[in-house]
């Protein structure tokens, strides 16, 4: 025990000599520091030598196992072809997912081209947010129809295959193809349902209404002798002439905009 402690009082007399005392105080400090800090690394990055773009993780709820992570990285790498894509989750209070999911696209990805989807799990939602040139294909109504086709797999605690399966359909948009909607094709179906009724009641109160009368044959019912005796007409009073005047239309313009469509985002999102 006394060898131990002689060797470590020479090895600090050694390491005073090379460093000083004060730089071997912030080497401690700093090591100490680092033992600290947790073990698990919440960011994983891929950079498209050719665009240029990246695919971030940052799994700060700690949704996703390495080997998940690892996959999910791997399959995103494709739509780096056509722009920056991140996936996010988070467990803090946060106030907005949508306006956290635009942030954090600026942060990441600063005026260019991105996309950010992000399971927020304290507000129990899920969120794509694109921005730049990614707008013009991943449109409000597609953000809202991928989460839409995705959100139950968070709803069942699948992070992963929620992720991937919104990542696919991302990528897929990119490429031209085409992806379900089936929440839209049923508001379609309804709408077609709703209209064909209000058509039909129209025509049954047109069908069902009774036949008027022609002129003719209200003229030819009318008793039309009449005798007038010592007809005179009196002028009595004038009543207030009516003129009309026209009148000017007024309009409200309203502003803002809704669903990430506005400040140049576009996205949608959907509670699990």
């Amino acid at each position: 025990m006394r060898k131990m402690i002689s060797r470590f009082d020479a090895s600090i007399d050694f390491l005073k000599n090379v460093f000083g005392m004060r730089t071997l105080v912030i080497m401690v400090t700093v090591a100490v520091a680092i033992s600290l800090v947790p073990s698990t690394i919440y960011a994983s990055a891929y950079e498209n030598d050719e665009t240029g773009y990246q695919a971030l993780i940052v799994d700060e709820a700690d949704l996703l196992s390495s080997s998940e992570e690892a996959d999910l990285l791997e399959e995103m790498e494709g739509i780096t072809e056509y722009t920056n894509i991140a996936f996010v989750s988070v467990d803090e209070n946060y106030s907005s997912t949508e306006n956290l999911a635009m942030r954090l696209n600026e942060e990441y990805f600063g005026n260019e081209s991105g996309i950010v989807f992000i399971i927020d799990m304290d507000n129990r939602y899920i969120w794509i947010d694109s921005m730049g040139g990614a707008r013009k294909t991943i449109t409000d109504d597609y953000g809202q129809t991928i989460t839409d086709n995705v959100y139950s797999y968070a709803s069942d605690e699948d992070y992963y295959k929620c992720a991937s399966k919104a990542f696919a359909q991302i990528h897929s948009l990119f490429e031209g193809q085409w992806i379900a909607q089936p929440m839209k094709y049923i508001s379609n179906a309804f709408l077609a349902v709703a209209l064909a009724l209000l058509i039909n009641y129209f025509i049954v109160r047109m069908l069902s209404r009774a036949s008027k009368a022609s002129s003719k044959q209200i003229m030819g019912g009318i008793f039309t002798k009449v005798d007038v005796n010592n007809a005179r007409a009196n002028f009595t009073h004038q009543t207030k002439r009516y003129s009309p005047q026209s009148s000017g239309s007024s309009g409200s313009s309203r502003s803002g905009g809704g669903g990430g469509g506005g400040g140049g985002h576009s996205g949608g999102g959907h509670r699990f």
